[in-house]
C-alpha cells in the first residue's frame, strides 16, 4: 500500500512540474496582449435602441491560442462615430453607419460625434461587463448656443472600447449600431 501512494506522489509531482512551466496550455499571465470585446445578446449583433441597455463583456487575453489572461480589469469608453461599418445580421453582413448632424443657430450643418461614454454603467463586481445605454434623445454640445440642433440618423454608430488598465496598449472595440425604434431590424 505504501508503495501505491508513493507512487501517486511521484506522478502528481512530476504532473505539477509538466503544467507549470511556460508552454503549458493551463499557464496564464496577468498582463494581457489583446482584449477581446462581446456582446451578451441572443443574436450576438450589437444593435441597441436609443435608452434601451446592450450588455457587452471584454477579456484579456495573450498568446497565439489567446490565452485567458488573470487581471480583466478595464476602463471603459464609448464615442459616436461619424462613418464606418457595423454588422446588421448573423451572417455578418455590414451595412454603413449613418451620422449625426450638429448645426449652430443660423450655420451650416456638420457631422457630430458626441462622447458617450457617460452612458457605460460598469458592473461593480466585475469590471469585465458593463451595460452601454445610449440616450433617448442626443444630447447638444456643452455650451451650445441657443437656436442649435442635432439631427439625429438612423443607424448611428458608437465605438466602445476597453482598455486593459494593465496593460494600456491592449484595446477591445465593438461597434455598436444606435437603431431606429420604428424600424430596429435596420
Amino acid at each position: 500500500m505504501r508503495r501505491f501512494v508513493r507512487s501517486f506522489a511521484v506522478l502528481g509531482a512530476v504532473g505539477l512540474c509538466a503544467c507549470g512551466g511556460a508552454g503549458s496550455v493551463l499557464s496564464s499571465t496577468s498582463t494581457p496582449q489583446r482584449v477581446i470585446v462581446t456582446v451578451a445578446a441572443p443574436s450576438n449583433i450589437a444593435r441597441v435602441l436609443p435608452g434601451a441597455g446592450l450588455p457587452i463583456s471584454a477579456v484579456g487575453v495573450s498568446g497565439a491560442g489567446n490565452g485567458v489572461a488573470g487581471n480583466n480589469r478595464f476602463t471603459w469608453t464609448a464615442a459616436v462615430v461619424t462613418s464606418g461599418q457595423y454588422v446588421a445580421n448573423t451572417g455578418g453582413q455590414t451595412k454603413a453607419c449613418a451620422a449625426l448632424s450638429y448645426t449652430q443657430a443660423g450655420g451650416a450643418a456638420a457631422a457630430y460625434a458626441p462622447d458617450y461614454s457617460v452612458n457605460i454603467t460598469i458592473d461593480p463586481t466585475n469590471p469585465a461587463n458593463i451595460i452601454f445605454t445610449p440616450p433617448v434623445v442626443v444630447p447638444l454640445p456643452a455650451g451650445a448656443p441657443a437656436g442649435s440642433t442635432v439631427t439625429t440618423n438612423y443607424p448611428y454608430c458608437v465605438q466602445v472600447t476597453a482598455t486593459a488598465v494593465s496593460a494600456p496598449s491592449a484595446q477591445g472595440t465593438v461597434t455598436v449600431a444606435v437603431v431606429n425604434p420604428a424600424n430596429p431590424e435596420q
